[in-house]
């Protein structure tokens, strides 16, 4: 089954109702698990036990607990990996079509995302002067 179809299917939240056989490692606030639609071998993902949006809706013990078993399943992939990218998705939706709603993190081993952008295209590098510019505009629209 494609992913699109399996969400299509969810009328519920899929992190919200993990099974205890699908849960690899949990604490108090926190859980570890594969990804049921994997990037790559042995993909796995963080997710907090409560439905939370963003990193911004987590309460201190609930972060730790989280970056605890981030952690955890990084150092495990580094077992037979030697590159994981912890990859954070919020679950704010429909500005920019994301499938779930609940925030979790990948940890993704071996993906190679250097030389490239998100469309595929090669990377390019900024000169000295839009680097210091593009800074500049950061600052005022961010800061």
């Amino acid at each position: 089954m494609l992913y699109q179809e399996y969400l299509k299917k969810k009328h519920f939240c899929p992190f919200c109702n993990l099974l205890k056989k699908e849960i690899l490692k949990q604490n108090k606030y926190a859980i570890l698990t594969f990804a049921k639609a994997p990037y790559t071998s042995d993909h796995l993902l963080v997710v907090p036990k409560k439905h939370k949006i963003s990193i911004g809706s987590l309460k201190p013990r609930e972060k730790r607990a989280v970056d605890d078993l981030i952690h955890y399943g990084i150092k495990m992939l580094h077992k037979k990996y030697k590159n994981v990218t912890v990859l954070y998705r919020e679950g704010i939706l429909k500005q920019v079509g994301k499938s779930v709603s609940h925030l979790h993190y990948h940890l993704i081993p071996n993906l190679l995302i250097g030389a490239y952008n998100i469309d595929f295209t090669k990377r390019k590098i900024y000169s000295e002067e839009e680097y210091v510019k593009k800074i500049g505009e950061i600052k005022k629209e961010l800061f």
